[in-house]
């Protein structure tokens, strides 16, 4: 029986949105919304909230998931979701099979997303990583070193801007990280091995860091209502 672990990496340190974690979106606090949708998606055997804040685990302690206490050192403002994950598995008493972390800061993440990715897991995949469409036309980037315009790609300088010559391209969504136990902690990279995206639809891939992302989230639901 193949088992499967899920992790919401929530610390209560947050620089451009104090409190994001716990910021009310729809009458609930940020991070419920992800623990739900991983809860409906009945895709895990365990589901653990990382954080080092007591506020942030009120929120969600009254949900079917358990606790760890994210240490010191992985709750600094440079510290990275990806080596708190890391550090959780490599201290803990289990071992699973599959392991998935989601952002709380994804707050539109449906189950069907979930389903969708697990499912995309195929022996053949090592890991799975949602991702969504980029909206701004990157071929019209551009760098400026001592107020010299260089344009990174060929298209504005063929005046090849029209969509017809111009290809889409994906971004991670940040909603979920899906891989193989074993293959995370040999690799410690998601995007290593054999990676399939499992593309979420813009509405779907809000990923909330400032007061602007906040807004832009409470629009999408008012539109639904």
């Amino acid at each position: 029986m193949t088992t499967k672990l899920a992790v919401v990496p929530a610390r209560g340190g947050s620089t451009r949105l104090k409190n994001k974690n716990i910021y009310p979106l729809g009458g609930k606090p940020l991070v419920q919304w992800t623990v739900e949708s991983i809860i409906e998606s009945g895709c895990f055997d365990k589901i653990i909230v990382s954080t080092d804040s007591e506020e942030i685990w009120d929120a969600v302690k009254h949900m079917p998931v358990e606790r760890h206490q994210r240490p010191e050192e992985h709750a600094t403002v440079r510290a990275t979701a990806l080596r708190a994950m890391i550090n959780l598995m490599e201290n803990s008493k289990q071992k699973y099979d599959i392991f998935a972390y989601f952002l709380p800061t994804c707050p539109f993440v449906d189950a069907s997303d979930i389903k969708k990715g697990m499912d995309m897991l195929t022996e053949d995949v090592d890991s799975v990583v949602s991702v969504t469409e980029i909206t701004e036309c990157i071929q019209k980037a551009c760098l400026i070193k001592n107020d010299w315009l260089m344009p990174v790609f060929d298209n504005l300088e063929f005046g090849m801007t029209n969509s017809k010559f111009v290809k889409k391209y994906l971004k991670p969504s940040g909603a979920f990280y899906i891989s193989r136990w074993d293959n995370i902690l040999e690799k410690e990279n998601f995007y290593k091995g054999n990676v399939k995206g499992a593309i979420l639809p813009i509405e779907r891939s809000v990923d909330i860091n400032t007061m602007q992302d906040m807004h832009y989230a409470e629009q999408i639901l008012r539109d639904l209502e």
